[in-house]
């Protein structure tokens, strides 16, 4: 009996929802396991799994069309089995672990399998739905229809799951809508329903027993867990992550404080997300009676009143200057900040966090943990990205803004090179100068690190920010102390005056801190307390903040220029321009943790294009490739894959600061421009593919792509302040332009093939294919490097290129 057409439309919309979802699940897995969400990994994972798959067609399309009544709903089987077997498989062969790849060598088989094993849904998936597409091409765009609505939909559903259905349980039920296409197609024969009853017993055992990632023993709670009867008391995963409190009686408080400190350190809870520190439950750490006057310190240490534990660190600097009325505390976390800042009395307090679920944990269900801070009075709460919140306030003046502490104690290995923080950018340091009183100062803490970077990049980026500003002395405005582990920064909008020098002075001979920066400084000063790993350090810090800070660029071995909102990467350091000179100073197994980040998208990148090479090009010399003008079709089709694939990525990276959060930004965007895309393609079947269309379609899409690069931000910034499915849509709404005439190129080329050149059909499909999997990393990786705008250019250039070679494409 011939399959309905309805129930194929319904299948093909059911599977490819399940699909694009899997996608995102795939992201938040690797967020909780590794160190990154790497999103662009994921997206290169599918695209392989769909180039694998087209590839396979072409070698096998008579067979399957043959077969297509029992082939097609097959393969939803195995779409869905491979969904719900997924994270069990990775780990079967052991763990992979991002830090251990240049320790261990059979982490590089791990990584590449666990590759593969995530690209097998997207393989099945993609392999059904481009069978439906070849076998029943009179109703193709009725089943591209639904093919665009479902991937769209799944973009949506899935932030929906997150909220409401734990992690583990999601692969198990996105594994069911596949094997309900499979039902919706299926054969009659008591065989295939066997098969189907069988094949339901996979994802219900993972709704009973869900499988839960490995957290990275290398991350912070890995360390707290291995503290004596330590336990997870609490646990609950969102779209912004896997929150988990851990307990353990000799899990103490002692963030980097003096050494003269002779309390006991309090034992507190601490709260992680994704296996990463977000913030101590510490509550209200206000110290009563005596202790407000220095009795944990030493006699004749006595500088400065102490209200709370962490004046005895270096962050109670702003705080023995002067006492700020209004305080803004960008990054909140758990409330440590907010904590401090109430035991100084001020007016109000305002604290941005962007982490809705972390607030909601903190405020609706445990506000206990932390002594109800975020619902005392003076504290006002918002679950804003920083940047959002500085656009949506643009009158409010602080007289102190907390910046979260910047890296980790004993150094970060670089793991968080790919990180997008645009709240640490030089942009986001212009908003927040400008939110400053008279007296106004921005405080930031960096963990001591070797060789010295984040320090390093936080002082250029306030050096260029005074220099923008017309300060003539940037040393009068900037001030810094450090102990043996952290040294806080002060930006002051008004000259620190000789009695604050003073007190700073005073603060840090009470606690054995020392003087970092002061316009007064003796530079013996600097390590009488705290002896400096390298001399050279104090040397830098001058250099950048009193002699030419571009010369001082060009000649560090790490890069150290501000992060821009064009390239908000403040934790990258390592170019590749660099590395020359950095194996001329360290050991080759050292440099890869100086940015691990950084290298694992460089292997990543080799892994990326070795795979497609193999898996879609390699296999389609068994077909051949004979047609004349090769070349061209080679040149049009790669500038496809390259240009398509660079606008996706770099919009995904660029929209984090829109939407403040990268599952989202990767939602949004592939809805985009699935929906628009898809609307241009169909579209293009009306139109002829002549070269003076292809001519102006092409120019339009160059075009497109270069104002949104000076345009699309500038535009975005308008809506900073509207709710998140406003912005979300707003997104859509935008991306439409281009996306729409994007999706046109692709038939437009197949369509020219067609008339004298079949042969080449394969060919161009895996071309595309090919080069669409290695441009998600080469793009992460040029962004690196250069920032968004080149990223823009290539894509605008990949476009250009596609259009000069159709006028060579095919015979028309």
């Amino acid at each position: 009996m011939a399959l309905k057409p309805r129930h194929i439309a319904l299948s093909v919309g059911i599977t490819s929802l399940a699909v694009i979802s899997f996608q995102l699940v795939i992201m938040q897995m690797l967020s909780i396991s590794q160190w990154h969400h790497f999103a662009y990994m994921v997206i290169s994972m599918a695209m392989l799994g769909f180039g694998a798959a087209g590839t396979f067609l072409a070698l096998f399309r008579e067979w399957l069309k043959r077969h297509f009544d029992r082939a097609l709903p097959a393969l939803y089987l195995l779409c869905g089995l491979s969904m719900a077997l997924t994270v069990r498989l990775v780990g079967i062969f052991g763990d992979f672990d991002t830090f251990l790849l240049f320790f261990d060598r059979s982490q590089l088989g791990l990584m590449s399998f666990t590759y593969l094993v995530y690209c097998l849904p997207f393989f099945f998936g993609g392999l059904a739905i481009t069978l439906v597409f070849y076998h029943q091409v009179a109703r193709i765009g009725t089943y591209y229809f639904f093919n665009l609505t479902g991937s769209a939909a799944g973009a949506l559903v899935i932030i929906w799951l997150f909220w409401t259905v734990p992690l583990p349980l999601i692969p198990a039920l996105l594994a069911l809508l596949p094997l309900l296409a499979a039902w919706l197609v299926r054969i009659r024969s008591h065989g295939f329903t066997a098969a189907v009853a069988a094949s339901l017993l996979v994802p219900l055992f993972g709704l009973l027993s869900p499988p839960t990632p490995e957290i990275s023993e290398f991350k912070a709670m890995s360390g707290s867990l291995q503290l004596p009867d330590a336990e997870i008391v609490y646990e609950e995963s969102g779209p912004y992550g896997l929150l988990q409190v851990v307990r353990a009686p000799a899990q103490r408080f002692a963030p980097a404080l003096s050494l003269q400190y002779r309390g006991e350190p309090p034992v507190r809870d601490i709260l992680f997300n994704n296996g990463e520190y977000f913030g101590t439950l510490i509550g209200r750490l206000e110290l009563q009676g005596n202790d407000r006057e220095e009795d944990h310190l030493e006699p004749g240490r006595q500088g400065a009143s102490t209200r709370h534990l962490l004046d005895y660190a270096t962050r109670g600097l702003p705080f023995a200057l002067r006492r700020p009325e209004s305080v803004l505390v960008m990054k909140a976390g758990a409330g440590v900040d907010v904590s401090h800042a109430l035991a100084q009395d001020p007016s109000r307090i305002t604290a941005v966090e962007p982490n809705r679920q972390a607030n909601r944990l903190l405020t609706a269900r445990h506000p206990e943990w932390i002594d109800s801070l975020y619902l005392d009075p003076r504290v006002t709460l918002y679950g804003n990205s920083v940047r959002t919140w500085l656009s949506v306030h643009p009158g409010a003046q602080k007289d102190l803004i907390l910046l979260p502490v910047i890296g980790a104690f004993g150094g970060t290995s670089g793991v968080n090179a790919l990180q997008e923080q645009y709240h640490l950018t030089l942009e986001a340091f212009r908003e927040m100068h400008g939110r400053l009183t008279g007296q106004g100062m921005i405080a930031a803490t960096v963990w001591s690190e070797y060789p010295p970077r984040g320090s390093l990049k936080l002082l250029a980026t306030w050096r260029v920010l005074l220099e923008e500003l017309g300060v003539d002395a940037p040393g009068d405005h900037i001030m810094a102390v450090r102990n043996w582990g952290t040294a806080t920064f002060l930006l002051s909008r008004s000259p620190f005056t000789g009695e604050e020098r003073e007190a700073a002075r005073a603060f840090s001979r009470s606690r054995s801190f020392d003087p970092l920066i002061l316009a007064d400084l003796d530079p013996d000063e600097r390590d009488y307390f705290n002896m400096a790993e390298d001399r050279l350090f104090f040397d830098h810090v001058d250099s950048l903040l009193y002699g030419d800070h571009e010369a001082f660029f060009r000649d560090y071995a790490f890069d150290v220029r501000p992060a821009t909102d064009n390239r908000p990467f403040f934790s990258h350091f390592m170019s590749i321009g660099s590395i020359p000179v950095l194996l001329g100073q360290y050991d080759i197994r050292e440099l890869p943790y100086m940015e691990l980040g950084f290298v694992m998208a460089a292997v990543t990148l080799v892994q990326i294009v070795l795979a497609s090479v193999i898996l879609i090009i390699l296999p389609l010399f068994r077909v051949g490739w004979q047609g004349t003008r090769r070349r061209w079709t080679f040149l049009y089709f790669a500038g496809i894959g390259i240009g398509f694939m660079f606008f996706e990525i770099v919009l995904i990276q660029k929209l984090v600061l829109y939407l403040g959060q990268p599952v989202y930004a990767t939602a949004a965007v592939l809805a985009a421009l699935l929906l628009s895309s898809g609307a241009g393609s169909y579209v293009s079947s009306r139109l002829r593919s002549d070269r003076p269309t292809l001519l102006r379609i092409g120019g339009v899409i160059v075009v497109l792509i270069l104002l949104y690069a000076l345009l699309l931000m500038p535009l975005l910034d308008v809506s900073m302040g509207w709710p998140l499915l406003a912005r979300a849509a707003n997104v859509v709404v935008l991306l439409a332009p281009p996306a729409f005439f994007m999706g046109m190129m692709f038939p437009f080329g197949l369509r020219r093939l067609s008339g004298s050149n079949d042969t080449q059909i394969p060919w161009a499909c895996g071309v595309d294919s090919c080069l669409s999997v290695s441009a998600t990393a080469l793009a992460t990786m040029v962004a690196l490097e250069t920032g968004f705008g080149v990223v823009m250019g290539v894509a605008a250039a990949a476009y250009a290129l596609t259009t000069l070679a159709s006028l060579r494409l095919g015979d028309g």
